[in-house]
């Protein structure tokens, strides 16, 4: 089957290929002023890491919604060597791979590592019945 070329059709590959390359620099933390990030599944729920070595943690933003967390905060200066990230904001966002409930989400801070944990959210169902009618 012969198609007709469309010049969008290049547009579009390029707005897809560009999406791809910002998900893998995302996931593969390709970028230096972002801390690693780990996401573990535990049971009924999520697991996500930041590593936030010399962090105040009084001093972080933690946001959740029902997709995400994003954690905002700045990295402190180094004591020990010039670190290019000293004194830079740094923003991390996490995406999950099902819906889970804001309300349960627990974070903990020890020894530079931020985790917070989150519950899949409960979908509620409703078994309904089908009434007759008369025809």
């Amino acid at each position: 089957m012969l198609m007709r070329w469309d010049p969008t059709d290049i547009q579009h590959f390029r707005n897809d290929m560009s999406r791809v390359w910002n998900r893998m620099r995302d996931d593969w933390n390709l970028d230096d002023t972002k801390p690693r990030t780990h996401l573990h599944q535990i049971e009924n729920g999520y697991m996500a890491e930041f590593e936030l070595p010399g962090v105040d943690p009084d001093l972080v933003n933690i946001e959740v919604d029902e997709e995400s967390i994003s954690v905002k905060g700045t990295f402190p200066a180094s004591p020990l060597e010039q670190d290019k990230r000293e004194g830079e904001e740094f923003q991390a966002v996490v995406g999950f791979p099902t819906e889970i409930d804001p309300e349960s989400a627990e974070a903990e801070y020890k020894y530079g590592l931020l985790r917070v944990k989150v519950y899949k959210a409960t979908g509620r169902r409703k078994k309904i019945s089908i009434s007759s009618a008369a025809h």
